[in-house]
């Protein structure tokens, strides 16, 4: 999700995770400011759910983990905290202290997309998560229409997307050993009708 507003005065990330683990409310951390996270709405929550459930039950009885919005991911190389909507690995799980609330090396990372959200999660956001190395695949799905675009981290360092609009595309995340048909990940979200002509 979008930040919707930043303090005021630097903080270090051990400050930020004192607060954050003793709070109500869920913020996420920027190289020293405090970014406060708007809710969410039934169609976001639905995808989210959506891709987690279906990623959940295919990695049963494997070395393979897949995490909600509630676990932090850690960009060291930019002092950063996020909530990433879905995140997943296979291997073992580097976390970033004793207490296993954030983690560093994800290979998978999913955002959905709003209108206020869309520039942030392909460009600041993503070229955040780029800096993770263990990061090789995006999933970005849209709440309003049936679309979802995946980038893939090539062998030659650069970024290959594929764009998924029909209901019975498949999605296949090579990196956690996945694959997830588009009209399930849109599962129960009503889309806007279109206008009239």
């Amino acid at each position: 999700m979008h930040a919707a507003a930043r303090s005021a005065a630097f903080i270090s990330a051990e400050e930020y995770l004192e607060s954050e683990r003793a709070a109500e409310t869920r913020s996420e951390y920027v190289n020293g400011e405090i970014v406060s996270m708007p809710g969410g709405t039934f169609d976001h929550d639905a995808i989210t759910g959506n891709i987690f459930g279906l990623i959940r039950n295919q990695l049963v009885g494997r070395p393979c983990r897949v995490f909600t919005a509630n676990m932090k991911v850690r960009i060291e190389r930019a002092n950063v905290f996020r909530y990433p909507d879905v995140s997943a690995l296979c291997g073992p799980i580097a976390t970033y202290d004793r207490v296993t609330d954030a983690y560093l090396n994800p290979s998978f990372l999913c955002e959905v997309l709003s209108f206020s959200t869309e520039d942030y999660d392909r460009g600041e956001k993503f070229a955040l998560y780029r800096l993770i190395d263990s990061f090789v695949e995006y999933l970005l799905v849209a709440r309003d229409r049936r679309w979802a675009q995946l980038y893939r981290r090539s062998r030659a360092g650069g970024w290959d997307s594929w764009e998924f609009t029909e209901s019975d595309d498949i999605v296949t995340l090579e990196s956690i050993g996945c694959s997830l048909r588009l009209a399930e990940i849109h599962d129960k979200v009503e889309f806007p009708a279109a206008p009239r002509a």
